[in-house]
């Protein structure tokens, strides 16, 4: 079945330059790290949507103001009750996939979580990679629970190619801009967000923190960017700052390209071997969220 988002109490959608993973250690908890560099800067807004009490359509939105420190962790925690004791639900998160999936040809549900790219996939490095400077995750933000799903897939599509060695071009395919979260099922409870540390007790040492009562009249959707302020005047994208993070342990890095379909009368001017229907192009300017689909958890460097 289709995402039903007209069910979500909260919607959380991060874009922008972050790495992600599930945490199996931790009742499947997301941790998606926000990557800090010279030319990006996180932004985090929380809105609060006011629905028609009868058809539940928007009727109009205000913006919550909060204190959150972007450059501490941020928990968010899905909680049953409405008390001072935060009684957490441990649904944990899960990802959205549904039917028949060809990325290069552009088969898919548009939600679903595999246009989001995986590094450890077999796409990309195909095993697990190791997570070398976690200090520059700042903040990592920790979500309970959720179904993740895609945040608008690109209308551009994409080519690997290898920065170390031969450039070897593998067309891909089209990728999301990101990624969000559909929370529901919150069953007269809250949603709470709060900075504090790992091992902490979310009721004694969480600070700045922002409670969002579930109610049939209000959603709330939280946005999380970390897009770029000013361009890079080299060639490459953005995704090669990922391996400032993770490393391959044969030192493997990838970039990407855009390729373009040439037609069946064009003969591509930058061909790719093996598709001589795409043609590479020039780099995209594109800020992803990408996936550790082996990876448990952020926190810890090699």
């Amino acid at each position: 079945m289709p995402l039903d988002h007209s069910k979500a109490n909260v919607t959380i959608s991060v874009a922008g330059l972050a790495l992600s993973c599930i945490n199996k250690r931790k009742q499947n908890r997301c941790e998606i790290g926000i990557l800090r560099c010279d030319r990006h800067s996180p932004a985090l807004d929380i809105q609060r949507i006011e629905l028609d009490p009868y058809t539940k359509s928007p009727l109009r939105s205000t913006f919550i103001p909060h204190s959150l420190n972007l450059d501490e962790d941020i928990f968010i925690d899905a909680v049953r009750e409405n008390t001072d004791h935060i009684t957490h639900c441990e649904r944990g998160t899960s990802t959205y996939m549904r039917r028949g999936f060809d990325r290069l040809d552009d088969i898919g549900d548009e939600d679903d979580f595999r246009w989001v790219p995986d590094l450890e996939g077999p796409e990309f490095h195909n095993r697990k990679l190791r997570i070398k400077r976690r200090s520059i995750l700042q903040p990592t933000i920790f979500l309970s629970d959720g179904i993740l799903y895609t945040r608008q897939k690109t209308d551009e599509r994409f080519a690997r190619i290898s920065l170390n060695g031969k450039p070897s071009p593998v067309p891909l395919g089209k990728f999301a801009h990101g990624l969000s979260a559909d929370i529901m099922g919150l069953d007269g409870g809250e949603l709470v967000l709060g900075n504090r540390s790992e091992g902490e007790s979310p009721e004694r040492s969480a600070r700045c923190l922002i409670r969002l009562p579930q109610s049939d009249y209000v959603k709330y959707l939280i946005t999380i960017e970390n897009e770029c302020l000013l361009g890079d005047e080299t060639d490459g994208t953005d995704f090669r700052l990922f391996y400032e993070v993770v490393k391959d342990p044969d030192g493997q890095r990838f970039d990407l390209r855009r390729i373009v379909e040439t037609g069946c009368y064009a003969e591509p001017e930058d061909p790719i071997e093996g598709r001589k229907d795409f043609s590479l192009d020039g780099f995209p300017e594109k800020c992803m969220v990408g996936f550790l689909g082996k990876t448990d958890t952020l926190k810890t460097d090699i």
